[in-house]
């Protein structure tokens, strides 16, 4: 009989977010434990969904695997939680438990989906769709997990998180274009235009979202503090898009997320 301690999600799906998304790791280190139980489980899902349209050349293959988290979660609708999973149960857990609603989880899987069929996204209408679907939608789940908003919605406050998760999506997506490249799957390069007027746009959401969410901070909004420094040197530099130049310093990058974390801002 082995004595060793049952494994605990939560740190599991910790150290997949710290190993995968080191920002959204460091994020969601400032936050309260109430916070970080919350958020690690969504952000695992969130990696396991991303991935899924990358792990075969099947498209069946793939999806398969995100048949199975529309599964997990449309039974955690009906009450009935994920068998023994690093990330479905504790994810099912939040659902069941009413921490998170279910309805951002389901458009992000259907937006991967989408993926896995190849849906062209060429100009930047589509490409802000795309984003609003995944990394709106999962700010969207994030702010209700930390209480931002309450389970039925606020529209005002939903449609500024959702800007929020869009910037940082325009952001993230600018950011991984070189290795998009190199991934194949017929990925073209954005010309400078889209570079820019994505940039712009990011700049202007995050804007509106501020004004509606204002200064104060949590570990949700966090995972966003890089997002402007990006989108401005987007739109200054559109090179360094296709150069896989963007971005900042380490000790810029950690120094500007302990300030925002000792301030309470983000």
């Amino acid at each position: 009989m082995s004595d060793a301690a049952p494994r605990d999600p939560i740190a599991a799906c910790a150290e997949m977010v710290q190993k995968t998304d080191p920002d959204r790791f460091l994020a969601t280190m400032t936050g309260a434990v109430e916070e970080r139980k919350r958020l690690f489980p969504l952000y695992a899902f969130n990696l396991e969904i991303a991935r899924a349209p990358y792990m075969s050349q099947e498209p069946m293959v793939a999806m398969i695997r995100l048949q199975f988290w529309r599964d997990v979660i449309e039974a955690a609708v009906e009450g009935r939680e994920a068998p023994k999973h690093d990330v479905a149960t504790p994810l099912s857990q939040l659902v069941i438990w009413g921490d998170m609603r279910a309805a951002p989880l389901l458009r992000m899987v259907e937006a991967r989906e989408g993926d896995v069929q190849g849906e062209p996204r060429r100009d930047t209408s589509q490409i802000r769709t795309y984003l609003r679907e995944t990394s709106g939608a999962l700010m969207l789940a994030a702010g209700q997990a930390v209480g931002i908003t309450e389970f039925e919605g606020v529209h005002e406050i939903d449609q500024a998180l959702e800007g929020v998760g869009e910037a940082l999506g325009i952001a993230n997506w600018l950011m991984s274009q070189p290795a998009l490249k190199a991934a194949g799957r017929g990925h073209i390069l954005p010309d400078a235009d889209t570079i820019q007027a994505l940039s712009e746009t990011g700049l202007q959401t995050i804007a509106q979202a501020r004004d509606v969410l204002g200064k104060d901070g949590n570990a949700a909004l966090r995972s966003a503090w890089r997002t402007e420094a990006i989108l401005r040197q987007g739109l200054k530099s559109p090179d360094d898009v296709v150069n896989g130049a963007l971005g900042q310093s380490e000790f810029a990058r950690r120094g500007k997320l302990l300030w925002l974390s000792a301030t309470s801002r983000w």
